[in-house]
């Protein structure tokens, strides 16, 4: 679900990119990131209970 929405920022950035918004896209694409870093700092850091 949180890749999805990312997908659509980064996407809604392109589209801002495509259309001239030079300064929509950017802040976009710079929300997409910390957003993704924020994702993967979430995913990182959960244990993993594993045995063998």
């Amino acid at each position: 679900m949180d890749q999805t929405f990312l997908f659509g920022v980064f996407a809604a950035a392109m589209l801002a990119a495509w259309f001239n918004g030079r300064r929509v896209a950017v802040a976009l694409f710079l929300a997409g990131l910390i957003l993704s870093v924020a994702d993967y700092l979430h995913h990182a850091t959960d244990r993993l209970n594993l045995s063998f």
